[in-house]
């Protein structure tokens, strides 16, 4: 069956890499194949549960097709949601897999004559917030400037959430980086699991607003 005759297929462009989407379909622990479109097919990563279980590039299969296919320079993907896998190629943690991808990217850039694919961009010129609310994944585009998060719908974030104050935090992105800040909230703001009052973001730093998670996406520290 093609792809765009199959139901809840989400269509996420080149917006994330393909390493970004696994680490939020890990955290949201999401069932669903990743479908890349702008490649030859068979290309696709499939997950249950937020772990990888298969994955399919031409005629490379399992963990060889799966690191392929996160260090794909612009990727176009879907994701369809529920598509579960004919068999089990893949028995590690998704984290391992990222890991390797990392190791084979790295080792290709080191070795010229040896460069398959590009390496995987880990911070998007927009940074974004990955937040998971039960069993949905929402995405956040942190624009340039200042903006608001709080369950109020007056904010340019709005998380629908009994633990989130009125206005929460508020998310500075300047050429700097992204500068995150308390407001004074009821149940804390949390970067990597430590209470802050303001913060410098990371790439990929883990945050907390409440009891709500999020993974925060691209942005880079500002420079000491």
């Amino acid at each position: 069956m093609l792809p765009d005759l199959r139901r809840d297929t989400v269509k996420l462009g080149n917006l994330l890499s393909i390493a970004e989407q696994i680490q939020a379909f890990g955290l949201g622990r999401k069932t669903g194949e990743i479908y890349i479109t702008n490649v030859a097919p068979p290309a696709r990563i499939n997950l249950v549960d937020g772990e990888i279980v298969d994955a399919q590039f031409g005629l490379r299969s399992g963990i060889d097709a799966a690191v392929a296919l996160i260090n794909l320079m612009d990727p176009q993907t879907e994701f369809i949601v529920g598509e579960k896998a004919q068999r089990r190629t893949i028995e590690i943690p998704y984290m391992q897999v990222l890991c390797e991808a990392a190791r084979v990217r790295d080792e290709t850039q080191d070795d010229p004559s040896n460069r398959p694919t590009e390496p995987i961009r880990l911070a998007p010129t927009n940074p974004y917030l990955r937040i998971t609310l039960g069993t949905e994944i929402k995405t956040f585009p942190i624009r340039p400037g200042l903006a608001y998060l709080g369950r109020s719908t007056v904010n340019d974030i709005v998380i629908n959430d009994a633990t989130i104050s009125q206005r929460h935090a508020s998310l500075e992105y300047s050429r700097s980086g992204v500068f995150l800040k308390d407001l004074g909230s009821t149940n804390g703001t949390y970067v990597a699991g430590q209470p802050i009052k303001e913060r410098w973001l990371g790439v990929q730093d883990s945050l907390q607003f409440g009891g709500v998670h999020c993974l925060f996406i691209g942005g880079l520290k500002k420079s000491s």
